[in-house]
């Protein structure tokens, strides 16, 4: 008698259990049917924070965010020293130095501080220039140029991220890089410290951001012509942790007799030295053109820091 009153009473808990799973199956079914936005909701209240819901992205965020000083890829010597015995000794080029050094360290002073949040926004201006090509500067170029105007590429504003004390002493040492994927050849200028800085066939924001940009349509160092004029265009402070970040910083430190050589990936070297060095307006469009009698590259940033509104144009010959 007694044993089979246990066995009623056990039937009647497991049958009260079953009706649970049942009723919870249901609810969660429901849920899946008619709102499926709700359902990682439901399954929370009802069975419990599963262990992979804390799971996320804040690790890498540090990362970025610890990154952003620095541009990865590129060895850089000498990162506590300023220039070490490989600057030439064009006249004035000291002078300009110690004149930016202390504009950029009076800037430096203010960025060397400045919170997370700011390095975060920084950040994400960044990211939608790169990846989308259609920053403010980009579209109104292309407005101007739809108007009959062409301006020249490789355009900067003038609220971009100010220097470092660290990204100074980057931009004064010697920086060697390596030819990315895609790249055409490479450019050194021993006398500012750039080794092998990979240029690519475009003039758009991933060329300019992982380098030099070759304009398309201008002549290279193997071109059948009777002249040419290989232009190159590059960033004076660029895309912070990018290669883009102070790639030519001191070009306005050449001066004439200055070597630059252009490196093929099959290891063909163009040699050419700085015969004269100009400042001319955004719409100058004809200084990418051919000289007659000329083979010569020129090398485009923009000046003055860091007001951008004209650009620096850098021209040698070839020997």
């Amino acid at each position: 008698m007694f044993r089979g009153a246990s066995l009623l009473k056990v039937g009647v808990i497991m049958a009260t259990l079953a009706l649970g799973v049942v009723i919870c199956a249901v609810v969660v079914g429901v849920a899946l049917r008619g709102e499926p936005g709700r359902a990682a909701e439901v399954a929370t209240k009802l069975l419990g924070e599963p262990p992979w819901y804390s799971f996320g992205t804040k690790g890498n965020a540090a990362e970025k965010s610890s990154s952003e000083d620095g541009a990865p890829g590129y060895s850089s010597s000498g990162e506590g020293s300023s220039t070490q015995g490989s600057s030439s000794d064009s006249g004035g080029s000291a002078g300009q130095r110690e004149g930016k050094a202390k504009e950029a360290e009076r800037v430096a002073a203010a960025s060397e501080g400045e919170p997370s949040s700011s390095q975060s926004t920084m950040s994400q201006q960044t990211g939608r220039r790169t990846s989308s090509g259609t920053s403010s500067e980009s579209r109104a170029q292309q407005d101007q140029t739809n108007q009959g105007d062409q301006f020249l590429p490789a355009a900067e504003e003038a609220d971009w991220p100010q220097p470092t004390q660290r990204e100074l002493r980057r931009a004064n040492s010697p920086r060697h890089y390596e030819l990315l994927p895609g790249a055409v050849m490479g450019l050194t200028i021993e006398s500012i410290g750039i080794y092998d800085a990979p240029v690519f066939d475009s003039d758009g924001p991933d060329a300019l951001a992982n380098g030099i940009a070759h304009v398309p349509g201008t002549s290279w160092p193997w071109s059948n012509t009777p002249q040419r004029n290989v232009y190159l265009a590059g960033h004076r402070m660029g895309f912070r942790g990018t290669w883009s970040r102070m790639l030519f910083y001191n070009l306005d430190e050449l001066g004439a007799g200055d070597r630059i050589v252009l490196r093929e990936r099959s290891g063909r070297r163009y040699e050419y030295r700085v015969s004269e060095v100009l400042v001319a307006d955004p719409t100058d469009a004809w200084v990418m053109g051919q000289v007659r009698g000329r083979d010569m590259v020129s090398l485009q940033t923009c000046t003055p820091l860091f007001t951008f509104e004209k650009r620096l144009i850098v021209r040698a010959d070839r020997v």
